[in-house]
Order: C-alpha cells, then structure tokens, then sequence
C-alpha cells in the first residue's frame, strides 16, 4: 500500500496544481532544517522547470522497509507486482541514515510499496534516524497492525506525523477496496492512538480516504466522522485517485477524469523525491511500483547525494524538459504526474 506522495506527504496536490504544504512547520522542529525545507520547496513550486535544477537535495526520502503487505488493495499494484517481497536489510537503512543525516531540510517516509509495521526491526530503524537527528518523520499505515504495541513506539520514538488510510465508513465499501481488512479493528486502533497521545503535540495525525467509484458516496460521511474525533492539529483528508501509471484499473469518479495528456509539463516529482526500494536500489519517482526508473543503488555503494546529482537521474530530467516522455514508457503512461 503506497500513499500518494504529492508535496508533501500530508497534503494532496491534483496533477495541475502547485505543491502545498501547509503541515510542515508544524512538522519541523530544527529551524535549520526547516528553512532549507522551505527554500526548495519554493523553488519547486516556480512556473519555471528550470528553477527546479537549483534543488541540491530532494525534499522527501522514501525508505521502503517493506515491499510486502497484509491487505490486497483493488487500487494498490503490490497484489499483482513482479517484485519479490522483501524486507529492507539492516546495512540499507543503516546507509540511508548516514547519508540522510550529514543533510537537512527533507521529510523521511519509511515506507513504499508495503505495510511498515509487517518489519518486525521498524521501530529500531526508526531509532536509529532520530539519533542521528533526522526528522520530521511521517508513517503511513493501513492501520491494521497499530496495536497497543506499536502505539507504545510511535509515542516513544515521537513520529511527526502518523497517515492511516480508511476508505469508507462502512465494511461493506471499506472491505470491498481494502481486501482483507477490518473496518471496526482499524477504527479502534486509530480512537486508541488518540487516546494514547492524549495532550502530546505529536505524532500529528492524518486520516485518508481515496475519492474512488466505491467510495464516492462515503467520503462526506467519512470526513463529518472523523472531523469530530481528531484533535485541532489533525488532517482529515482526500485523497484523488492514481492507478499507477496503468498497473491497475482506473476506478475514478467520472466527473473527477485526469488532465489532458497534452497539456504535459516535466514532472516535478523528479525534483522533489528519492524512494529507496527494500533492495536498496533507488528510484526517482514514488510511483514507480515495477522499478522502471532506477536511478541508482546503496548496495552498490552510491550515495543518496550522488544519484541526486548523477548522470541516470540528470537524464529522466532532460527527457522530460524536452518533452520526450515516449522515451519513458512509465511517464508517459501516467495521469498522476504534476
């Protein structure tokens, strides 16, 4: 299960509109960093693509700690990918720690293409992150596995922020799009979250439904619900519908189609995200489920700044100044880029 990762992570941007950010000073908690933070993040927003060369280190890390999950979601590519399951190895996340700490201004998302809580070592990654100084760190779950235990080390370790998805109102709808959850459990565990957090300024918590044909008619009675549960720093979100550049059904509302493929301008995702697969390979793009766009690889001793800068990602950045995206047959096939 993979968030939809528009800038950032907490907030949703269609394929048209600037990044927003509207969390992310609540996030932050080193001036420093969040001043960098901003600075790319303004530069990322120009109408000029060109400015986007100007960004010396990508505003989110994406380290994929597992590749494997515990639901079989109609709108996620994991059920059906190529991709072994795998769990990210020590010696990976220990290299992206190092990297990611000599830097700052930049969210971590520990996770990808799979559930983070299915690693039995997450919470010692984690920790190993916030030792080095690395934050804000935001988690996204499907909310299955946060039991009493996990809540425990979310508020230990103090996560900025804490996504969890529930599409529907309903275990009817919610069953129907996240096959094998439970509605009820899932709900219980996120009321016992709030209650455990209590006062505490974080983790900030975001609630998500997907705008999908199954759950249309759920998402004002998803958002008057929870609305009147989270606490005043709480998001309760939606989400528009991404199939993935074509790797599942396209299960859009109609009146809510993706933009004109003709109206196609370079990505910025391209500028904004580094995603660090369980393997240790790196892609330049988040929604990259089949590993089309490898960029680089920390098994191989390359460094996250040295494939930021490097001649593979230089070039998907090319093609798409130059508009040659039937070069990149991922890109040009998909209806989420912006």
């Amino acid at each position: 299960m993979r968030i939809q990762t528009p800038l950032p992570i907490l907030d949703h941007a269609s394929p048209t509109e600037k990044p927003r950010c509207p969390m992310m000073r609540k996030l932050f908690l080193n001036l420093e960093s969040q001043t960098s933070y901003d600075e790319r993040a303004r530069l990322l927003a120009s109408d000029d693509p060109r400015e986007w060369d100007r960004i010396e280190f990508p505003l989110e890390i994406a380290a994929e700690l597992a590749s494997v999950c515990n639901l079989r979601c109609v709108m996620c590519p994991v059920p059906t990918t190529s991709r072994p399951p795998e769990l990210m190895k020590e010696e990976v996340f220990a290299a992206v720690v190092a990297q990611a700490g000599a830097e700052s201004g930049f969210i971590l998302l520990p996770q990808g293409f799979g559930e983070t809580f299915l690693h039995p070592r997450w919470a010692d990654f984690l920790g190993r992150a916030r030792a080095k100084g690395i934050g804000p760190i935001v988690l996204l779950t499907n909310g299955m596995l946060l039991d009493s235990r996990n809540i425990e080390r979310i508020l230990a370790l103090e996560i900025d922020g804490l996504l969890v998805s529930i599409d529907g109102v309903t275990q009817e709808t919610y069953g129907s799009v996240r096959v094998g959850g439970n509605l009820a459990k899932v709900e219980a565990n996120v009321m016992a979250f709030l209650a455990a957090r209590g006062e505490r300024p974080r983790p900030h918590l975001a609630l998500r439904i997907i705008r999908m044909s199954e759950t249309e008619g759920e998402v004002e009675a998803f958002l008057e619900r929870w609305r009147a549960r989270v606490g005043p720093s709480d998001l309760v979100l939606i989400n528009e519908y991404n199939d993935w550049a074509g790797k599942v059904d396209d299960r859009r509302v109609a009146e809510r189609q993706a933009p004109s493929q003709d109206a196609r301008v370079p990505c910025r995702m391209l500028w904004r995200n580094l995603s660090v697969q369980a393997d240790g390979r790196v892609s330049a793009c988040c929604h990259d489920s089949e590993a089309e766009l490898i960029v680089g690889d920390l098994k191989a001793g390359e460094s996250l700044g040295e494939i930021w800068r490097g001649e593979k990602l230089q070039r998907l950045r090319t093609l798409h100044h130059e508009g040659r995206l039937e070069e990149l047959p991922i890109c040009a096939g998909c209806r989420n880029w912006g």
